[in-house]
């Protein structure tokens, strides 16, 4: 897990070809632009999922991780909590090897607040459980860069 600063992000240039393309592309673009839904920038290499939605409380919602994608979480309006641990901390629920998710329960190791300005790099170790509300409940939009790395 990274947890940084937009203005810091390209620190973590070098790891991978793919993380490096992704974070040019987030640091160089208005991504309130880019449209609901998924938005292409590297074919299944690299994609943005924009959404929009309301935060929840931490017991409606459920820790996820993914096998060969690196996830960006960036908060464009609003802001959320996401919980995050490890999985090898964590009991497997459900996998869909179809569509890269895994579904975990366990107890979180850290709390992230995404707000704008704040990047959030979640590596395949990395369950994490989003839309969990701060403060109180709002709408949240935001942007998810999936990043190929097997």
């Amino acid at each position: 897990m990274i947890y940084t600063e937009l203005s810091d992000v390209k620190t973590y240039l070098g790891i991978h070809k793919n993380l490096d393309k992704a974070l040019e592309y987030i640091t160089t673009r208005d991504l309130l632009e880019l449209s609901l839904g998924k938005n292409e920038v590297d074919g299944e290499q690299i994609f943005i999922n924009r959404m929009s939605y309301q935060t929840v409380e931490e017991q409606d919602s459920f820790y996820e991780a993914h096998m060969n994608y690196i996830d960006i979480h960036l908060a464009l309006e609003g802001s959320e909590n996401i919980l995050v641990s490890d999985i090898r901390n964590m009991t497997e629920v459900k996998r869909e090897l179809e569509n890269d998710f895994i579904e975990y329960q366990g107890k979180n190791e850290a709390i992230c607040n995404m707000k704008q300005n704040k990047v959030l790099i979640l590596y395949p170790s990395d369950a994490h459980m989003v839309k969990v509300k701060d403060e109180v409940q709002k709408q949240v939009e935001k942007v998810v860069v999936k990043v190929k790395i097997k």
